[in-house]
């Protein structure tokens, strides 16, 4: 019988997204013994293995990368993961509490009825009283559409299908967008000894470090990382802020 027409198969909670979103709150929901099951389309941390450049470092530190119930334990706090040390790490974190993760699995749809929803796939259907969509939100690159105007001998390439240098087109480079993407793409190519020139719009950065301290320490010393939009904080997590914060850190310690 195709598994496209099986009986629903049950469970209380139905988690979209088998990366690090999923799998804490698959650990979460174990945690208190609620059934659930973690849909995959390909495997834990996929993006990470699939869709990341391969020289990619983390913007965090080390010591920053934890999920409820597990953190980084390793001998370089102060350094930043590669996406292969990403998608190792969130495998270990499956391993450890032994999440119910259902690999190979396309979510179709997720229709309402009278008790929740039921979740169709591309290996059958699941009925579930919740469901967590926890897909992530970097999987759709953002091409402007002046990109359809250039000339067709132009090879266009998203982050999320760049490599490393040696696969692009030979000649220069454009890279569109300062972000931590952009940034760290444009200094490898150019690190190739590619000609490279950065197009940057309007985005700010707040610093690397502040008096021998990584930005991420002292946001999370300051407590912002801790807080909500809705609690009111909001403004200080604009660059303006930060910088008005770091002014006079004392008063925050």
């Amino acid at each position: 019988m195709s598994t496209t027409h099986r009986a629903p198969r049950s469970t209380d909670v139905v988690v979209i997204g088998g990366g690090q979103a999923g799998l804490a709150t698959s650990s979460c929901l174990t945690a208190r013994a609620v059934d659930h099951v973690v849909l995959e389309r390909g495997e834990v941390a996929s993006s990470w293995t699939t869709e990341r450049w391969d020289s990619l470092r983390l913007l965090s530190p080390n010591w920053m990368t934890r999920l409820p119930g597990f953190a980084y334990d390793g001998d370089d706090p102060d350094g930043f993961m590669t996406a292969a040390e990403v998608s190792a790490f969130l495998g270990r974190y499956r391993r450890s509490f032994d999440a119910p993760v259902e690999s190979g699995t396309t979510v179709l749809g997720v229709t309402p009825h009278d008790r929740g929803f039921n979740v169709t796939t591309s290996t059958g259907s699941w009925s579930a009283r919740s469901v967590v969509v926890a897909t992530g939100a970097c999987s759709d690159p953002h091409v402007p559409a002046v990109s359809a105007a250039l000339p067709a001998h132009l090879a266009q390439v998203s982050s999320i299908h760049y490599r490393r240098p040696e696969l692009l087109d030979d000649g220069p480079v454009l890279v569109v967008g300062g972000s931590a993407s952009g940034l760290q793409i444009a200094d490898e190519l150019a690190r190739s000894g590619r000609e490279v020139s950065l197009a940057v719009g309007e985005h700010v950065r707040v610093p690397r470090t502040y008096r021998g301290m990584d930005i991420q320490w002292w946001m999370e010393t300051m407590g912002l990382l801790d807080e909500r939009i809705e609690d009111g904080l909001y403004a200080a997590t604009t660059l303006e802020g930060i910088k008005a914060a770091l002014e006079s850190p004392a008063s925050l310690l």
